[in-house]
């Protein structure tokens, strides 16, 4: 069975695709449901996991989770230079340390089972996952069909407003953010430009081709590739 892995521009209605896409094919669609599956595999709670998705380790991150690794948290805050000691970077607990020691769940950990859910979500077939570098990770994943969902920021930022009923400026600056912070963590941990057609499979302009039309060519793509799979085998 097949797997759809989906990068997506924020505001170019991804779930709203997939959502049609996975009704016509029996699909099973994954994006925020991932954390369940990560959390599963590390064995760690769905909000320790949500800290690091699809976010990338800034430098002064790593500075004070290498410190994290040769002292507890009070310790390294107490030998960072003074404005680092009012971070806004999350460290475990004074509680998580004790009763987990160095074995708390980080970026690099994070990452590493965020690719067996990946991996195991895909042997298991017929699912649409979006996001969290699906197609680097799945790269050579027979059956595996990657797509890119683009669109002008003017449209993103007139539909965001309209969905979210929020300011046109406001919706720029979210999507800005959203943006660079998925572009970083793929940068960051697999060293990928996510604007690399040569990524995927399909790169489609919601805004010119529209929602339902983008759906049917991904449902066209991904049969014939299913049947295309199946002529193989016999």
């Amino acid at each position: 069975m097949g797997v759809i892995t989906i990068s997506r521009l924020f505001g170019c209605a991804a779930n709203e695709i997939a959502a049609k896409v996975a009704e016509v094919l029996g699909y099973e669609v994954v994006d925020k449901e991932l954390l369940a599956h990560v959390a599963a595999e590390a064995q760690a709670s769905e909000e320790e996991v949500a800290r690091y998705d699809e976010t990338a380790l800034s430098p002064v991150e790593r500075f004070l989770r290498a410190l994290v690794k040769f002292a507890t948290p009070e310790e390294a805050i107490a030998w960072s230079p003074g404005p680092l000691q009012e971070t806004p970077f999350w460290l475990p607990t004074k509680e998580q340390w004790k009763r987990e020691g160095a074995r708390v769940l980080d970026h690099e950990e994070c990452l590493k089972f965020t690719q067996i859910a990946l991996k195991r979500l895909a042997q298991k077939g017929r699912v649409i996952i979006i996001g969290r570098g699906g197609m680097v990770v799945l790269k050579n994943f027979p059956k595996a069909l990657h797509v890119r969902l683009f669109a002008p920021l003017e449209w993103r930022i007139q539909r965001l407003s309209q969905i979210e009923n929020i300011p046109p400026g406001k919706a720029k600056q979210k999507i800005i953010a959203e943006d660079k912070r998925r572009a970083d963590y793929l940068r960051h941990f697999y060293g990928v430009d996510w604007n690399d057609p040569s990524l995927y499979h399909l790169v489609l302009n919601v805004a010119a081709l529209g929602i339902d039309a983008v759906s049917q060519i991904i449902i066209s793509a991904a049969r014939e590739l299913q049947f295309e799979a199946v002529g193989e085998r016999g």
